[in-house]
């Protein structure tokens, strides 16, 4: 009886520490842990990456105005050319006989125009001569009418006097021959004046006359003046079109606009190039290869940060080894939509002396968008931790250590995109006392590892969230967030000897 007494004491004594085991472990697990960080002072550069294109500055692609077929190539890839060098040569044939041919039909069309001209000449004096003649009829036309009135004056006293001689006749105070003579003399006058009458007629007839001529000369001149014209133009137009031939033919001879390199030569001898509806592209020339440019994409939440003279760091695959300096030339409006994404071209000036950029090259691209100088920061884990509701939050784990998380409850780690620009009004997480206190700020610059705490209720020295993890497993103060560095220990139980995400060493402060 004694010894089952014992043997019962026994299993309840192993049987109550099984249960005081089960209910610390079960408390272990339940427990909430944080991982800190403190609230410092440091320097903060903020940056934008982009991928970009290497580009010459400027790029000539020369062409031609005129078809034909290449004759001669003075240039290939990579020649250095200076301006006003001949590129290539065009078959000049058949536009050297377009310039002939305009030249010997300017020469017909100058003739045809100056003999139209001397026709008018001679038609302006046909109608001096005829202004002459119809004066000259005028004259004679006026001579004539006076003689009319002459001779009518003259018919008149021979009347009175035949009137007059006949009363003395009959009183017998003249003979009778003085009667004769005078009726003679009024038949003579009547003669005269009809005489006189039909040479005023006459003189009529030829002012009439010569009016007509003048007239006729003058359309004559008309006439020959609108030939004289049309002569004109069409030298003109002949003139104009051997003008455009001589252009043409002078577009058979390709020349370097700019002093460069070639970057591409499009064409080889014999081949035709028709240029009837767009210019065809011959010759690509860089003006400069020490003078480059690179086209950034920059992604739209990026974009208000990039200003023209902001300097940038550009890296190509060619030359790891080697960074390039650079300044922002020009932030363009013009956007690019692309799978419902925007974004805009940012252009960097680059000056290399030994021309080690090539057209084409993929560049690494990093802004420099602002530096501030001894700020106070808080970790951008801090900004990106939200607390999980007790054992119902998700969260990922390694080891039991749960990582900072957003609202949406998707894993982030502390490299991870600043959600918010900067000004924007975020919450973060201090650990005052052994419980975690929500802490309204606004936020400035960013460089992906700190955030600039511009305003807000945070000092040196305070402890901010950046993960929690529940109990103490095996191996939970190892962290797997992205981040490698030292790490620190959760506040309210010891860790292992792991890394944190915070890349500080291991410690026990809270």
């Amino acid at each position: 009886m004694g010894r089952v007494v014992v043997w019962v004491l026994i299993a309840a004594l192993v049987a109550g520490g099984i249960a005081a085991g089960y209910r610390r472990v079960a408390a272990q697990r339940t427990s909430v842990q944080y991982v800190t960080r403190p609230v410092t002072y440091t320097d903060i550069t903020s940056t934008v990456s982009e991928t970009g294109t290497a580009n010459p500055v400027n790029v000539i692609q020369v062409g031609t105005q005129v078809s034909g077929t290449i004759a001669a190539l003075n240039v290939d890839y990579n020649s250095r050319v200076r301006q006003g060098q001949v590129l290539a040569t065009l078959d000049p044939t058949s536009f050297q006989a377009a310039v002939s041919q305009d030249t010997a039909s300017l020469a017909a069309g100058q003739a045809t125009a100056n003999a139209d001209a001397q026709t008018v000449q001679q038609n302006l004096a046909a109608v001096q001569t005829a202004g002459a003649t119809l004066a000259q009829q005028q004259a004679s036309l006026r001579s004539a009418q006076a003689n009319v009135a002459k001779a009518q004056q003259t018919l008149n006293l021979a009347k009175v006097t035949v009137q007059r001689d006949a009363d003395l006749l009959k009183q017998g105070y003249i003979p009778q021959n003085q009667m004769d003579t005078d009726r003679t003399a009024q038949a003579t006058d009547e003669a005269d004046l009809a005489a006189a009458q039909a040479a005023v007629q006459v003189a009529q007839a030829q002012v009439r006359a010569a009016t007509s001529q003048l007239e006729s000369a003058r359309d004559q001149v008309a006439t020959s003046q609108s030939q004289a014209a049309a002569a004109q133009h069409q030298a003109a137009a002949t003139a104009a079109q051997l003008r455009q031939a001589q252009y043409n033919l002078g577009q058979t001879v390709i020349k370097s606009p700019v002093d460069g390199i070639v970057m591409a030569r499009n064409v080889s001898i014999g081949q035709t190039v028709a240029a009837s509806f767009s210019t065809p592209t011959l010759f690509t020339i860089a003006t400069n290869l020490t003078d480059m440019q690179v086209d950034t994409s920059v992604d739209e939440a990026d974009v208000g940060n990039v200003k023209t003279g902001d300097t940038a760091q550009i890296t190509v695959t060619a030359f790891p080894n080697v960074t390039f300096n650079g300044t922002v030339r020009q932030v363009r409006v013009n956007p690019t939509v692309s799978n419902n994404v925007v974004t805009y071209d940012a252009v960097v000036a680059v000056h290399d002396t030994s021309g080690r950029l090539l057209p084409g090259m993929t560049a690494q691209v990093t802004i420099d968008t602002g530096t501030r100088s001894h700020v106070l920061a808080v970790p951008t884990a801090a900004v990106l931790y939200r607390p999980l509701a007790p054992r119902s939050g998700g969260g990922a784990t390694a080891g039991g250590l749960v990582l900072a998380q957003t609202g949406t409850g998707q894993q982030q780690s502390s490299g991870s995109p600043v959600a918010g620009a900067p000004g924007s009004t975020v919450t973060v997480w201090v650990l005052r006392g052994s419980r975690p206190t929500p802490v309204r700020i606004v936020i400035g610059q960013s460089d992906a590892q700190n955030i600039e705490v511009a305003s807000g209720d945070l000092r040196e020295g305070d402890r901010v969230v950046i993960a929690q993890r529940r109990g103490g497993a095996p191996g939970a103060g190892q962290f797997r967030g992205g981040q490698s560095g030292g790490g620190e220990a959760p506040a309210g139980g010891g860790g292992g000897g792991g890394q944190g995400p915070g890349g500080s060493p291991p410690g026990g402060s809270q």
